[in-house]
């Protein structure tokens, strides 16, 4: 259960990340526009611009293979952890700003978009904490040895 629990949550990320990624892509002059009006982030929109598309692009790369699953689902949570970061700080300091995500997530209001990230941001820590290894037998053995 745990696996296809984990296979779930990875698909859940990977929809998210590329269904972003190029709705920022394919809408790109929208989104440097946005990103430009940003007090904060204004003067870094060109590399940011790129950056966090193809960042969203690696994390769901990295989520489709077993190899790479548990690496994809840290560097979803700290995406995640950023994003969310960034729209709670929108929500105190400066709530007129334009939203800089992409597709329909773009819709949705402040309040609801950090409720968004915290849900995702929330799933990606459970997938970790899912996909933690247990320890290997021969440690078991010694500490219980050592117990002894």
């Amino acid at each position: 259960m745990n696996k296809k629990f984990v296979q779930i949550i990875g698909y859940a990320f990977i929809l998210l990340f590329v269904y972003t990624a190029l709705s920022k892509w394919f809408t790109y002059n929208i989104y440097l526009y946005d990103l430009r009006r940003s007090p904060d982030l204004g003067r870094f929109a060109l590399p940011i611009s790129l950056l966090v598309p193809g960042l969203e692009l690696l994390a769901a790369g990295l989520l489709l293979f077993d190899k790479t699953l548990r690496k994809g689902l840290w560097f979803s949570f700290v995406l995640m952890l950023i994003f969310t970061a960034y729209v709670a700080y929108v929500l105190i300091y400066a709530s007129d700003l334009p939203c800089t995500c992409g597709g329909i997530i773009r819709q949705l209001s402040w309040p609801q978009h950090l409720i968004f990230n915290i849900f995702f941001t929330m799933l990606a820590a459970v997938g970790l904490h899912l996909t933690k290894k247990e320890p290997s037998n021969e440690n078991n053995q010694f500490r219980s040895f050592a117990r002894q």
